[in-house]
């Protein structure tokens, strides 16, 4: 069997990322959001604030000695407060780094600890964001908590060698995609948002990809890992 994780499921991509999981033969998928929006025999939901530490740290993993892969997809991310850094709240930012960085680190630690040891391949897929390797105005939190994110998976993937087969690691850029996270970009003010009308173009010109293609091209990824030999992926390429 497989086992998937894959957080912020409730909506967006992670949704799309569990529903089309489930379509698998043999697989099992794991869940975890503040609210449960998928109803499947074989999907299992935590329901959980992802921001908040405590609440991560007491988090354990179902593990599966019978699986032949594992999957961890940390998905889950807010891109904050789109002000520039002096007019950005205290918490918020707070939050961007607890949701963007610290979540994935502290999973990803969890689920290799779960199934060390056993003769599982073992995939993880951390979402990443093109804002990771490009500087955008206004989105300080989210680029920066994002850029964190690849190096961790850099990191890892090192630790555990390039050539290694049975635990592969990618940061994956998804691309600009039609979700409540570009919503909120488009209701933020100009203002404070140099690139405002360039947002609110790639909606108006239908440039936004769905959340089901970006899904299925993620979970490509999963299913033939040793095809990539790059840690750091953009699924634009792909």
């Amino acid at each position: 069997m497989i086992a998937f994780y894959i957080t912020g499921t409730s909506s967006g991509i992670g949704k799309a990322l569990a529903e089309q999981a489930l379509q698998i033969e043999d697989s099992m998928v794991y869940g975890f959001s503040r609210s449960c929006t998928i109803e499947h025999p074989n999907y299992n939901h935590t329901t959980i604030d992802l921001s908040n530490i405590e609440d991560i740290v007491r988090l354990n993993f179902e593990k599966h000695s019978n699986a032949y892969k594992a999957v961890l997809i940390n998905n889950a991310g807010i891109i904050g407060d789109v002000k520039p850094i002096g007019e950005q709240t205290n918490e918020t930012i707070v939050k961007v780094f607890n949701l963007n960085t610290i979540c994935p680190a502290v999973l990803t630690n969890k689920f290799i600890q779960t199934y060390n040891g056993l003769d599982v391949s073992k995939v993880i897929i951390n979402i990443s964001s093109g804002a990771a390797r490009h500087p955008i105005e206004s989105w300080a939190p989210y680029c920066a908590s994002k850029a964190a994110v690849d190096m961790f998976s850099q990191v890892l993937q090192a630790e555990n060698g390039y050539e290694a087969k049975n635990i592969k690691i990618f940061s994956v850029a998804p691309g600009i995609v039609d979700t409540n996270m570009q919503q909120q970009v488009r209701n933020s003010n100009s203002i404070d948002f140099p690139h405002f009308e360039k947002f609110v173009g790639y909606k108006k010109n239908g440039q936004l990809a769905n959340s089901a293609s970006v899904a299925r091209k993620i979970l490509e990824i999963s299913e033939n890992p040793l095809e990539h030999q790059n840690v750091l992926l953009d699924v634009r390429e792909h």
